[in-house]
């Protein structure tokens, strides 16, 4: 590390800018010293700075100085990818979360049968040189359900349980291995809900 003078030092001259309304490049510098701060990694300074723009400027169009907030102060969580595992051992999945303090989980049994019926339907129904490669691979299945929608293959709930989270301060990820309890085996789509912030 080193030190720069202030007259060469980003930080310092978006802060006097930020001093000095009349320039009339605030909203500017309130938005380069917010994603300073967020590339430090010093979450709290840079929530603060994304708060004064949005009450200064507003959200922006499609709010999304509104989103950049929430990215750090809102309760967030994501799934690790997950392999195979052997049945009646208790499947685990990764769990990565940020600010949250308890998660609910939902785990829905996939219809495999139906899925491969359609498959081979698919099949048999001679696409000819214009094979649909999503229809055929089956391990693009996850995707297709979560963001195409394909709920037909989704059955009931097979299982649901809540999870007390520990969160780490100033707004870091925390990264947990969550135990299921799903013994049977089969394909889930596994499901979190954070209580809002």
């Amino acid at each position: 590390r080193f030190e720069l003078p202030d007259e060469f030092n980003p930080i310092k001259i978006f802060e006097q800018i930020v001093a000095e309304p009349a320039t009339g490049n605030v909203e500017a510098a309130l938005q380069q010293l917010a994603e300073i701060y967020e590339n430090r990694r010093q979450y709290p300074k840079a929530a603060e700075l994304w708060k004064k723009s949005i009450q200064q400027f507003g959200a922006g169009q499609n709010r999304w100085k509104q989103q950049r907030l929430d990215q750090i102060v809102g309760n967030w969580g994501q799934f690790d990818a997950a392999t195979s595992q052997p049945a009646g051992e208790g499947a685990k999945v990764g769990f990565r979360y940020r600010n949250g303090k308890e998660v609910k989980f939902e785990a829905r049994e996939i219809k495999i049968d139906l899925l491969l019926n359609d498959l081979k339907a698919y099949l048999k129904s001679d696409p000819g040189n214009r094979i649909d490669w999503n229809k055929i691979n089956l391990g693009n299945l996850g995707h297709r359900l979560v963001t195409e929608n394909e709920t037909k293959y989704v059955g009931p709930a097979a299982a649901n349980w809540n999870l007390a989270l520990d969160p780490r301060p100033n707004h870091f990820d925390r990264r947990i291995t969550v135990a299921t309890p799903l013994q049977r085996a089969g394909a889930y789509l596994v499901t979190a809900r954070s209580e809002e912030h």
